[in-house]
């Protein structure tokens, strides 16, 4: 039987789906007359509002209006896409959906998912096993119950050279398996294992699916001590977070998610009762990580060591939170601390306390002990904290919590409210704080965008031409590294991924190309083909930059990553140049006047120069 029509799939899954079953799961109804009643998930209430019409199959509350059908409750409730909830459905009735409309790499993106499904059989049964009793008793011994361990999914990744890829590569192709990045292969063309005698922490997608893993050593000569699956079309450590699926109904519920940095502190703060608990995948808070977040509309507190490392972590973290509409706090435990180590040897009523008290935006930025490099840098002055929170502020789009920061900020340093707001104002495009600057990656990620000095232009200009008054721009007269950077980003997946790693739309100088990309840098994915024409025929510029760079076929992922890669670090290393070009003619102007800022020019001018010599060193990977 072939599959249905993608309009055909949906109301079949709708059909096929008990709309009183599937909504009993998470909300105790009880049937009045031919609907059924309860207490609605999505505000507190004592008298049920929320209402359930099997004969429409549709749900309604009438304290908060939220309402729909099948699909807009798993949305609300499990914050997933509609196509991801679709899928979910479909999955649950049985029904196959149609593959021509799911968009090009699907196939791709099936194999991997059912590769991951399978080695995470694979890594469970393992630990389960005879074979398994050293890592048990591994885990034991850091406190953890077999339940938690069920919950998550944990498994042991046995200490052998093929022991995966001779048990799955009886039920797959060697090729899928090392596309999954569970497999590597020899220089003879064989493959043996990537994770071995490692705890295996399989890394979920918001509907559940396993996308990859994260593996943490037992025995201290092997290293490094933590090990992830390679990038590929589903695993993205830049946009998952581990234990989200756990975590989900507590974050809605509480209304607060809790950031940590390790596998094993999510473990142990889902142990303490603290299930709204999820960790980054060894890397740093991106963008996308605080869009994901986002959609559960609850507040973010980052949990990190308290040591000069996590300060610094923490406040990389800020700009992506802040940029996303998120409200933050910042824990930092004791120094030496992590959630794990902390939650063993104390109390969950101790950490419960150190959670009340956890600081807000601008508290933190006062009151951290920075050192060298933390929040302001290098620099721990006063002066230095405050720029850093008005830039902070600059990131706020909603001006009743920008206003409510300016405030706190206010408190927290010591100023007046205006001096903060003039400050800001100065720095945004327009009047007022209307328009934030465009999100800035993590200082020091890859290809990340460097902070350029007060009054030197990094980007499109701070105010000045609106669109319509800007003299055309043509694809000759672009950056050639930009130019080609765009045209790849409108035509390769890969090259996509490297840019939203870097900062997103934070690579492009050009107004006119943000204009163009910023959409399908925010969907995460290229336009199609009917998509990429309709482009063509809109816009020149696209016209003019896909003739000089058409689209190229059969490219592999990873190929078109590397490339990406390497045009971001051109780019960024001639901003680099050009703003230590800025940065002379302003030292040599001060040292003429004698003007005070000297100083705070030639530290800025060393710190860029350091920036461009140490990418001079770095190879792009």
């Amino acid at each position: 039987m072939n599959p249905p029509g993608a309009e055909e799939a949906k109301e079949a899954v709708r059909g096929a789906t008990d709309i009183v079953q599937l909504i009993g799961e998470k909300v105790r109804l009880r049937r009045v007359g031919t609907r059924w009643s309860g207490l609605c998930p999505f505000h507190n209430e004592k008298t049920p509002s929320f209402t359930v019409n099997p004969e429409r199959q549709i749900w309604h509350c009438f304290g908060c209006n939220k309402g729909g059908d099948v699909f807009a409750f798993l949305m609300e409730t499990d914050k997933v896409t509609f196509p991801e909830a679709l899928a979910i459905l479909a999955e649950r009735a049985g029904i196959e959906l149609p593959k021509g409309d799911r968009g090009p790499g699907a196939a791709v993106r099936d194999r991997l998912l059912q590769a991951n499904a399978l080695a995470s059989d694979f890594y469970q049964a393992s630990l389960r096993s005879e074979a398994g009793a050293p890592a048990r008793a591994y885990l034991a011994g850091r406190g953890f119950k077999g339940s938690m361990l069920d919950v998550f999914h944990v498994g042991w990744a046995p200490d052998q050279w093929e022991g995966l890829a001779t048990a799955l590569g009886k039920l797959l192709p060697a090729k899928t398996l090392e596309e999954a990045g569970l497999t590597l292969r020899r220089g003879d063309g064989s493959h043996y294992d990537r994770f071995r005698n490692r705890i295996i922490f399989p890394v979920e997608t918001a509907p559940g699916k396993t996308a990859g893993f994260g593996a943490r050593a037992i025995a201290p000569e092997d290293q490094p001590k933590y090990l992830n699956s390679s990038e590929s079309a589903v695993f993205r450590k830049g946009s998952l977070l581990f234990g989200l699926p756990q975590a989900r109904s507590a974050i809605r519920e509480r209304k607060e998610v809790l950031v940590a940095e390790g596998y094993l502190d999510v473990l142990r703060l889902h142990e303490a009762g603290f299930t709204n608990a999820v960790a980054t995948c060894g890397t740093a808070l991106t963008l996308e990580h605080a869009r994901g977040l986002a959609r559960f509309e609850a507040g973010v507190v980052l949990v990190y060591d308290g040591d000069a490392a996590g300060v610094r972590a923490a406040d990389r973290g800020l700009d992506p939170l802040l940029g996303a509409g998120l409200a933050v706090r910042v824990l930092l435990l004791p120094a030496g601390e992590d959630p794990d180590s902390f939650l063993a040897k104390s109390a969950r009523e101790a950490f419960a306390t150190l959670l009340a008290e956890a600081r807000d935006v601008p508290g933190f930025l006062a009151e951290a002990t920075i050192g060298g490099g933390g929040p302001a840098g290098a620099d721990p002055s006063l002066e230095a904290r405050v720029r850093r929170f008005v830039g902070l502020l600059r990131r706020v789009e909603d001006p009743i919590r920008r206003r409510l920061l300016v405030r706190r900020g206010a408190e927290a340093f010591g100023l007046e409210e205006g001096v903060l707001l003039e400050a800001a104002a100065k720095g945004m495009s327009g009047a007022g704080l209307k328009s934030p600057r465009p999100a800035r990656p993590a200082e020091g990620a890859p290809g990340g965008a460097a902070k350029p000095p007060d009054g030197v232009p990094n980007g499109a200009p701070e105010g000045g031409a609106a669109a319509s008054e800007r003299p055309a721009v043509t694809a000759e007269k672009l950056d050639p590294a930009e130019r080609e950077l765009a045209a790849r980003a409108l035509t390769e997946e890969g090259a996509l991924r490297a840019i939203l790693e870097a900062g997103g739309i934070a690579c492009f100088v050009t107004p006119e190309l943000r204009e163009i990309l910023a959409p399908w840098i925010e969907a995460g994915q290229p336009p199609l083909g009917g998509e990429r024409d309709r482009l063509v025929d809109e816009h020149p510029l696209v016209r003019g930059i896909l003739a000089v760079h058409p689209v190229e076929d059969a490219v592999p992922l990873d190929e078109q990553q590397r490339t990406a890669r390497g045009l971001i670090e051109r780019l960024e290393e001639r901003r680099l140049r050009a703003a230590i070009q800025v940065l002379d003619r302003a030292i040599r102007e001060a040292e003429q006047s004698r003007d005070a800022s000297l100083g705070r020019l030639v530290a800025e001018r060393r710190d860029l120069a350091s920036k461009l010599h140490q990418r001079s060193q770095s190879p792009v990977s």
